[in-house]
């Protein structure tokens, strides 16, 4: 039989399209925090940035919260998107909002009731304790609103209602934007106004994506009736390795607050806060290919697809890498110009610690991405041991061991150096784990992926193709029959697996090619052994679920949709969800 190969093009269609929702969830973070910085320093002084560059510990814990949470859930999500356990999504969805509103509450209450001690746990000294923990009294309320609103960015994008995440992000700005002049330029609240502006923004966030899940139209539900006790251990053991990476950038966090404050005194902290408050966007195109490629590695991993699991890797390394090279040099062109936004005078040392601060710190932006890409992939397919590793070494062993050198020696120049340097370290130590894994140097793709020897079905157990025209519908019926008579398929089944797949491509060609838009179809046929034999059948046209409408027309209706009829009858199961934007048909013959 003619072996014919799926190409890459609808994941990488896939992966550009959740690329920008995912680059835009992580900017607006920063967005609001250079509304904030902004403000803070206009309207308030140099030392007001200062202090909101000393809360960041706090605001890396929140994100490492909701790196397990989002991380878990999301994987798990996936995978059983993948399977199309579509139900159990239910009872991920509701253990999550749990237990993130358990965490957020506890820090609330934290915050609340000790402002000053955590002003000083996190580096504030003297005045500084003050400013900080009315800054702290503002923004813990808004807490609980940013961590809810960050876990149903996630679920939304699995059911295509980013939109509501767009409108939401339009509405936070606006509010953040305003509410700041209003309560600190008009009001004079101070530090306590600018804390007070984020969290009633946290809340317009939240509230505008949770309007979906009060609709029928949503499909991933709070319902503590499906919850499953063991999923919550699930969620946390698989989202565990990303809050190690976010517990590891916390602690270096608070080493860096002392160490900065230490050989660069307030004016290189309040430039690190600066660039910090800043490099949110130089992050986000990074962050936002790592989460794109995490998502779908997830998907691909459930479905044991290795070949989709590669191409998804190429995609984020070729495409992804490559929009973020792109972003950061016009970042670095712009480092002047951006620091005209924080301050004004070219001949303060502080000035001059910023512009090189927003030069150098994209070009350690791009090394990240390759790590996080990697890092994600490990991930989703259970390498736990090399990204606890990864998480380690990049984010916190090689920054401090690279900062107590380079910081006494260069000062305020030596925070940008040590970044750079960091880079460097997890690229290697991906290339040596390969050549241990592999048994030889290798640094492709594959290679560098490690995946195991038994992921996936056989190539002899398999059969993967792409359709693209009704003219190699029938050619392609007439393998998937030759696939199954090689494995003894009787004569009978192996007709109707033919038959199925030429009703189900056919009528998806008919009528979903014809919009003036490129689609294929992805075909994969597995055999699972014991004469059982799945199909699954993936295309990038409108919305369809054949097994609904199958059952839509009476039974005395025999002329009516026969084929779909014949298909629900010939199946033992057949199974519809549209995942990401695709429609994704599973039958079993």
């Amino acid at each position: 039989m003619q072996k014919v190969q799926t190409d890459s093009r609808i994941i990488i269609n896939m992966f550009m399209k959740l690329l920008p929702v995912q680059i835009i969830l992580v900017a607006i973070g920063s967005l609001n925090g250079i509304i904030d910085g902004a403000m803070a320093s206009r309207l308030i002084g140099s030392e007001a940035l200062t202090a909101t560059g000393l809360f960041t510990p706090i605001v890396t814990f929140m994100n490492m919260v909701n790196a397990v949470m989002v991380g878990g859930a999301s994987i798990l999500c996936g995978q059983f998107m993948g399977k199309n356990q579509v139900n159990r999504t239910k009872s991920i969805f509701t253990l999550d909002i749990l237990m993130v509103c358990g965490v957020g509450l506890f820090l609330t209450m934290l915050c609340l009731i000790l402002p000053g001690g955590v002003s000083y746990f996190l580096g504030a000294r003297g005045e500084m304790i003050g400013k900080l923990s009315e800054y702290i009294r503002g923004y813990t309320l808004g807490f609980l609103a940013s961590m809810l609103a960050s876990q149903l960015s996630s679920f939304l994008q699995m059911e295509r209602q980013e939109h509501l995440t767009y409108v939401a992000i339009g509405v936070m700005l606006f509010m953040n934007a305003g509410l700041d002049y209003l309560l600190v330029g008009v009001m004079g609240l101070g530090m306590f106004g600018l804390g007070l502006a984020t969290t009633i923004s946290n809340w317009f966030f939240l509230m505008v994506q949770a309007i979906h899940y009060f609709t029928p139209k949503a499909i991933i539900r709070f319902d503590v009736h499906s919850v499953e006790k063991p999923d919550a251990k699930q969620i946390l053991l698989i989202g565990f390795p990303g809050a190690l990476s976010q517990a590891c950038q916390m602690v270096r966090g608070l080493y860096l607050n002392h160490a900065i404050l230490r050989f660069a005194g307030e004016e290189g902290m309040s430039a690190y806060a600066a660039i910090s408050t800043f490099g949110g966007l130089y992050f986000a195109t990074i962050a936002g290919v790592a989460a794109s490629s995490r998502i779908l590695i997830s998907i691909y991993s459930g479905e044991e697809d290795r070949a989709g699991l590669i191409a998804i890797m190429k995609a984020a390394l070729h495409q992804g890498m490559g929009l973020a090279v792109v972003v950061n040099a016009i970042f670095i062109a712009l480092a002047v110009p951006i620091t005209n936004i924080f301050y004004h005078d070219p001949t303060t040392e502080v000035y001059r610690l910023a512009v090189w601060g927003f030069r150098l710190f994209p070009i350690s932006m791009v090394l990240a991405c390759f790590n996080l890409i990697f890092c994600n992939c490990f991930q989703c397919t259970n390498k736990v041991r090399m990204v606890n590793v990864l998480s380690l070494v990049d984010g916190l062993l090689g920054t401090v061991f690279t900062a107590s050198i380079l910081y006494p020696l260069l000062g305020g120049m030596g925070i940008w150096v040590t970044q750079l340097v960091n880079g460097f370290y997890a690229i290697i130590i991906i290339i040596v784990h390969a050549w241990i894994v592999n048994k030889k140097c290798a640094i492709d793709t594959e290679s560098l992926m490690t995946l195991d020897k038994n992921l996936g079905v056989s190539e002899r157990n398999r059969v993967d193709i792409t359709i693209r025209s009704v003219e190699e519908v029938v050619h392609t019926s007439e393998q998937i029959i030759s696939f199954c008579r090689r494995h003894r398929i009787d004569p009978k089944r192996s007709y109707y697996a033919g038959l199925c797949f030429e009703e189900m491509a056919g009528n998806i060609v008919e009528h979903g090619f014809h919009d003036g838009k490129k689609h294929s179809v992805d075909i994969r046929v597995v055999y699972k052994g014991k004469g059982e034999l799945l199909m699954r059948l993936r295309d990038d046209c409108k919305p369809f679920n054949p097994q609904e409408r199958a059952e839509l027309f009476a039974p005395e209706d025999v002329t009516h949709n026969i084929g779909l009829r014949m298909v629900s009858r010939i199946a033992k199961s057949m199974n519809y969800q549209n995942m990401l934007g695709l429609n994704v048909l599973t039958l079993q013959i």
